[in-house]
């Protein structure tokens, strides 16, 4: 997966391709669904997956959606104000819960998982009705028959490949965002 940031870069294109929708929202649904990874790591490591209910169509649109919003309105205003200097006013009415930031939020968390599916071995998208060991990523996939058919290791190249290409993402959007920068970049 690429690191939890690095979905960030997709909020910020999707906010340029419809500056209707909310950026605050896309970018906390864009990185939700990996709440789930350090406590699935940290309580259950060995015994469950590090990606289920939150990668999951169904959890995504249920508990991720309305966890997301109220983190979108609550909590990454005091955060991402604080932590970038930024106008604590301005972020919280930018938070305001609306139908923009609701869909706002929803397609961060489906950018998340349409990423997330290219590449992982392990996918619950469609739990619970398709086996999550049944959805290989098509990368994974790829990767792998050119390197003696092993998918672990087509989702090691896979996994690093997209971080790179995430990573110089980031890198460009901060490099090119010179007016106010922190505010374009987390406020819009």
């Amino acid at each position: 997966m690429p690191v939890t940031p690095l979905h960030y870069p997709f909020a910020f294109g999707i906010s340029k391709v419809n500056k209707k929708l909310n950026l605050s929202g896309l970018v906390v649904g864009t990185v939700f669904p990996d709440i789930e990874v350090p406590i699935l790591v940290i309580f259950f490591q060995n015994i469950l997956p590090d990606h289920l209910v939150l990668h999951s169509l169904i959890g995504a649109f249920t508990v991720g959606l309305f966890l997301a919003i109220f983190v979108t309105k609550y909590i990454y205003p005091p955060l991402i104000g604080r932590l970038f200097g930024l106008n604590l006013e301005r972020l919280r009415a930018e938070c305001d819960i609306t139908p923009t930031l609701t869909m706002s939020v929803a397609l961060g968390i489906v950018s998340h998982l349409a990423v997330d599916l290219l590449y992982h071995p392990f996918n619950p998208i469609l739990w619970p009705w398709v086996n999550p060991y049944s959805i290989i990523g098509p990368l994974d996939i790829y990767f792998s028959t050119f390197l003696g058919g092993d998918i672990l290791t087509g989702f090691l190249v896979a996994n690093v490949a997209i971080n790179i290409i995430m990573g110089s993402a980031l890198a460009l959007i901060i490099i090119r965002t010179n007016e106010s920068r922190w505010e374009r970049i987390w406020i819009g």
